[in-house]
């Protein structure tokens, strides 16, 4: 009788249980973009506070034979801009961890890159969170036109959106908001939630759009020269962005209305959760809403301590953000409810 050498016999001792590639499988990452919405200044070089001096406008006054014109002072005020950030994220490997892993050379190499990453990310956030320096539970008007409102989806209307979503309505209302403080109305961006892309989707009734973005250049370098912007459509001139990165409200606002002045159609005003989908002009430098400087760019240093068999790399950067110009910017909060029809 033959005995095979077969599987069974082998199965012990020398077939390997478990094999590992010389791969690490890594997380799916959100793409970025939000560092090409601000004002990013160089010429803040030392020092705690960056402040520029404002000048007002003159009114025109009639005139009437033999009478004096009242005498008129512009208005000043003083913008000033702080590096508010401090921020980093250390990892440490021990010399065990080095001599006895299969990967640990290939978790070592990666380390820089998701360093970076999570810096970044953390950037993005906190540029997106700059609409919670418009004030809080208040329309922000400026000249006649409320700056800061809640969508206008209402589930009963004629396309029933779902209550407090945005319509195109909201979006029509944002040009003319930016128009009312006379922002230029080139280079026009929506950053907005993933849901109102869904819904959007799902909408028949869209007549001016456009698949193509207005902002010249930006498939092939993206916003600021950045990659991974997630262009999906122009609606009445706004370049519209999905971003998962769009700030939640974190406390209710019940004292905003919707873009004609009249209570929202869901539980009333901003709710906890809602986002904060933002509409802005960045026709240049001056014109975006944001402003950030980067007195400290983000650095790794790596370092051995022998007393604990242990090398540390850490990556520290220092920043500041701030909100530039409120005319600029439209801030929509919205529900995120799905269509189902």
């Amino acid at each position: 009788m033959t005995i095979a050498m077969d599987s069974v016999w082998g199965s012990d001792h020398l077939k390997r249980n478990e094999v590992f590639n010389d791969q690490l499988k890594e997380m799916f990452e959100d793409q970025l973009f939000a560092e090409g919405l601000v004002r990013m200044i160089s010429n803040f070089g030392d020092g705690d506070n960056w402040k520029v001096s404002s000048l007002g406008e003159l009114p025109i006054d009639q005139m009437s034979e033999g009478v004096s014109l009242p005498e008129r002072r512009p208005d000043t005020g003083q913008f000033v801009f702080n590096i508010n950030e401090f921020v980093g994220v250390k990892v440490p490997f021990t010399d065990r961890f080095l001599e006895d892993d299969f990967l640990a050379s290939t978790a070592v190499a990666a380390l820089p890159r998701k360093m970076k990453r999570a810096f970044d990310e953390y950037f993005e956030t906190q540029v997106l969170k700059l609409q919670r320096v418009q004030t809080a539970n208040d329309a922000n008007t400026i000249n006649t036109a409320p700056h800061r409102i809640v969508a206008s989806g209402d589930a009963a209307s004629g396309i029933p959106e779902p209550n407090d979503t945005m319509t195109l309505e909201d979006f029509a209302f944002a040009r003319f908001a930016l128009q009312k403080a006379k922002a230029p109305l080139t280079n026009l961006v929506a950053i907005v939630d993933p849901s109102f892309e869904f819904n959007t989707n799902l909408t028949s009734t869209i007549v001016d759009i456009s698949f193509n973005p207005r902002w010249e250049g930006i498939i092939e370098t993206g916003i600021g020269a950045m990659d991974g912007i997630r262009f999906i459509r122009n609606i009445y001139g706004f370049d519209v962005f999905v971003s998962d990165f769009v700030d939640t409200l974190e406390a209710a606002e019940a004292g905003l209305l919707i873009y004609d002045g009249t209570a929202p159609a869901g539980a009333g005003g901003g709710q906890v959760g809602y986002k904060a989908n933002q509409f802005m002009t960045v026709a240049d430098d001056d014109a975006k809403p944001y402003i950030g400087a980067m007195r400290r760019a983000p650095r790794i240093e790596s370092w051995r301590d022998h007393d604990v068999e242990t090398e540390f790399h850490q990556l520290s950067a220092r920043f500041g953000l701030n909100l530039w110009r409120p005319e600029s910017l439209v801030t929509i909060v919205s529900a995120t409810t799905l269509r189902t029809d």
